[in-house]
Parts: C-alpha cells; structure tokens; sequence
C-alpha cells in the first residue's frame, strides 16, 4: 500500500517498525488524553514494545488478519487506525482508532475512517465493520455517527479499562449500507 492521501493535510500510511520511536513519543505524550479509553496504555511502556506490537501487527496483516496504518497530519504522526479480526469466512472485521490530542476536534478521525471504509470494503473485499466505544467516550462514538454507523447493541460491563467494567457501544456498517451513502 501506497502512502494514501486523504486531503491536503491528511494521509495514511503504511505503519512500519521504523514508526515506531515516533508512535511511541505520541502515546507517551498523550497518555492522561488516552488513559480513560485505552485498556492497553498502561502496558505501553518502551520503543521497543511498540515496535514489538508493530512486528506482530504486520505479522498479522501479512496473513490478511489485520490492517494496520498510521494517521500522518501535516507530515507528523498523529495517531493509528486499522481493522482486526478480519475474519475471512464472516468477511468482516472491528476497528480500531486512537489520536493524539492536539490532532482531536479537527474532523480528522473522521476523514480517516471514510477512507479505511473505503479500503475494508474496495480493497479487503469486508461486508461488514463494527466498531466498539465506551459508552462515555462521546468523541469515538460521535465519529461512528457521523459516518452513519449503526448502534447494534449497548453491552453492559463488557470492557475492563483501569480497573473497572465498563458498559460499551457497538457500532456497525456494512458493505450495502456504505454503497447506498456514496450513490445518495
């Protein structure tokens, strides 16, 4: 995959090992921003894991198990996004998203999904994406609606972040429902 240009100031790219350092300085910077939300910051704690979890992450996306790129804003890393789980006989798969805080309110995980859909449903060959919020993380879930994702179901107690459950939003898209909004 080719650096993907979404507009002037945005692209993804290709997460590599070299990413990294630079990935790693963006989680450490941003940790009070991340911490109510990421059940694996905490565990985020060196270069070298990162680049341990990237290794693994491409490991993963070599066997068509994940994809995986990093969110470039004005030539700077801002952030991750990609697709697990991909199951290859269900034919779908759960996204995944975090960004910096100085990158956050400036519609940029928004323009960032539109093109993963774009890539899950063109490229991966997906019929469907879901994507899983805690219920209080209103800046995740309002990505998901304002790319029209459905709300499936509210699980209680379904995720353990710090040390408490708690309930999460689970949000869906499929293949038709995405052709429909781009032919309106």
């Amino acid at each position: 995959m080719f650096i993907n240009i979404i507009d002037k100031h945005i692209s993804l790219k290709p997460t590599e090992v070299a990413d990294a350092e630079p990935l790693f300085d963006l989680v450490d910077r941003n940790r009070e921003h991340l911490r109510p939300w990421m059940a694996w910051l905490d565990s985020m704690t060196s270069v070298e894991g990162e680049r341990q979890f990237i290794e693994s992450m491409l490991t993963k996306q070599a066997h068509g198990d994940v994809f995986l790129a990093t969110i470039i804003v004005d030539g700077e890393v801002a952030g991750m996004i990609d697709i697990h789980g991909i199951s290859q006989v269900n034919h779908r798969g759960e996204i995944g998203y975090w960004l910096g805080q100085a990158y956050t309110g400036r519609g940029v995980m928004t323009k960032a999904l539109e093109r993963l859909e774009e890539i899950a449903f063109t490229e991966l060959d997906l019929h469907k994406v879901q994507l899983a919020a805690d219920v209080d993380n209103r800046a995740s879930r309002a990505v998901a609606e304002r790319r029209q994702y459905h709300l499936d179901a509210t699980l209680p107690e379904n995720i353990l972040i710090n040390g408490r459950y708690r309930d999460e939003a689970i949000y869906s898209l499929t293949v038709d429902q995405w052709s429909q909004r781009r032919d309106d």
